[in-house]
């Protein structure tokens, strides 16, 4: 019977001992996320007083970005011609070249609109 006791105890007591180590886990999570709320917090009250100082000062001025030049030279104008004999559309020849589709679908309106002026002649 005494064995059993002590045994009921050491059970118990080693229970106690987890709960506690749980209970100590709990806590310390429950202050680090505190610890880290505060600096968070601290971290966009210093983000919003950069920002007010930054409306408050003299606006700046947007710059646009460069208009692109064509991406067509000569040799890609000649591959273009040649894809689109072969039956290609011009989202294809657009993406075989590295070039946007309305300038492949420009230069093809051209090529058509020049190749009937000249049967017309």
């Amino acid at each position: 019977m005494p064995e059993q006791i002590i045994q009921y105890v050491l059970q118990y007591s080693v229970l106690a001992l987890g709960l506690v180590a749980s209970l100590c886990l709990f806590l310390s999570l429950k202050r680090e996320l505190h610890l880290q709320r505060q600096k968070h917090c601290r971290e966009i009250d210093e983000i919003r007083s950069h920002l007010k100082s930054a409306a408050e000062q003299e606006p700046v001025q947007i710059i646009s970005p460069p208009v692109p030049h064509s991406g067509f030279n000569l040799s890609r104008r000649v591959q273009a011609m040649r894809l689109s004999r072969r039956g290609e559309g011009a989202e294809h020849i657009a993406a075989a070249l590295g070039v946007p589709d309305r300038e492949v679908e420009l230069l093809l309106r051209v090529q058509r609109m020049s190749a009937e002026y000249s049967t017309q002649r």
